[in-house]
């Protein structure tokens, strides 16, 4: 009988083998499985991107209609994408829509926003490029309405700490501690 081979040596070995296996196919499954979640999530993330770049379009529209400076002549916007069109398509004003003030920084700041949130315009390849370009547009867009929107004196919240507030007492609501 030959010592080196065991008629069990093939038995022990199964655990390990069966161990090497699993693991290999629990590999290929989870890169498969992270491909397809990985897509979803992207899916998923762009759309939200998106569909926030279109309020803020559609913010820039309503802001535009609302400019004295773009009422007076809408042909001064042509050099600004589509907002002139936008503007001259026979939308009216609102009776329920106040003009914001004659300003010509705020008048500024919305033909930026518009041509920065413009959907026209945005690349919706998924290029490593296209996506930096995306994001910063979409990041320098909502820079762009928040500086509107207290220009405009729309601001959800004051610098006094009023305004948005759910008064629900917890430690994030500072407004509702009162000076003893």
């Amino acid at each position: 009988m030959n010592m080196t081979s065991h008629p069990f040596d093939e038995i022990l070995g199964l655990e390990e083998q069966f161990y090497d296996e699993g693991y290999q196919q629990g590999l290929a499954d989870g890169v498969n499985a992270g491909q397809i979640e990985g897509r979803t999530f992207g899916l998923e993330k762009g759309f939200e991107k998106y569909v926030e770049s279109g309020i803020l379009h559609g913010k820039s529209l309503v802001w535009a209609n609302r400019v004295p400076q773009f009422q007076k002549g809408k042909s001064s916007l042509t050099s600004t994408s589509k907002i002139s069109e936008s503007l001259n398509d026979g939308t009216t004003l609102s009776p329920s829509l106040q003009l914001l003030p004659d300003n010509p920084r705020l008048a500024k700041h919305v033909k930026v926003l518009h041509a920065l949130a413009e959907s026209e315009t945005l690349s919706t390849e998924n290029t490593e490029e296209a996506v930096s370009d995306f994001d910063d547009r979409f990041k320098r867009a909502q820079a762009k309405a928040k500086i509107i929107e207290r220009m405009a004196g729309e601001v959800k919240g004051d610098l006094n700490g009023q305004g948005k507030s759910s008064n629900d007492g917890s430690i994030e609501d500072v407004s509702v501690l009162k000076a003893r």
